[in-house]
């Protein structure tokens, strides 16, 4: 279910190839959700800073998001009716990343255990987000976030926040620039 300008359509047909989805005004009790899964990989590092148990970096990186499925969800409580499987193809981006990591005897002297810390890196990941566009010229939509409690590149618990376009926007290169506003605030 899409709603546009105060419309919900329910899609009835997607053409991949077409990049075209046929819908039709509808009215459900529910709403729908989708569920991805994200992949990064770090391409290159182009620019480092050591701070002690955090280190900031900014570079390249290959972002892949697959939705995998949907909830849909009552509208009037939000319970979950039914989780419905997609068969979508991956969508891949090559852009521009801010990320930090954080030492796992920080997150330790922090007085988070080992079963808190994806949760308290996903609440970060989430208020870096969302803070950013009061330092960077952005829309909270153009940028995307990825946070894991061990990531395969970096080795260490790891928060992404990345440019949502092809190439980057230049939004990494000013969060990067403005890191200690924009990471005190969040």
């Amino acid at each position: 279910v899409y709603l546009h300008q105060g419309v919900s359509y329910e899609v009835e047909r997607l053409d991949l190839e077409d990049g075209c989805a046929l819908v039709r005004k509808s009215a459900p009790e529910w709403s729908t959700h989708a569920r991805d899964i994200t992949s990064l990989s770090v391409v290159a590092v182009e620019e480092r800073l050591d701070l002690g148990p955090v280190s900031l970096c900014l570079g390249t990186v290959d972002v892949t998001n697959q939705v995998v499925s949907y909830q849909r969800r009552r509208i009037a409580t939000g319970e979950v009716i039914d989780t419905r499987p997609l068969d979508l193809p991956p969508r891949e981006l090559r852009t521009v990343a801010v990320w930090y990591t954080v030492s796992p005897d920080a997150l330790d002297a922090a007085g988070l255990l080992p079963d808190q810390v994806p949760g308290a890196l996903h609440a970060a990941e989430h208020a870096a987000i969302g803070l950013l566009p009061l330092v960077a010229t952005c829309d909270r939509w153009d940028i995307g976030g990825l946070s894991t409690a061990l990531h395969p590149d970096t080795e260490l618990p790891t928060v992404f926040v990345y440019d949502g376009h092809p190439g980057g926007a230049g939004i990494a290169e000013r969060a990067f620039a403005v890191a200690r506003e924009w990471l005190g605030a969040t």
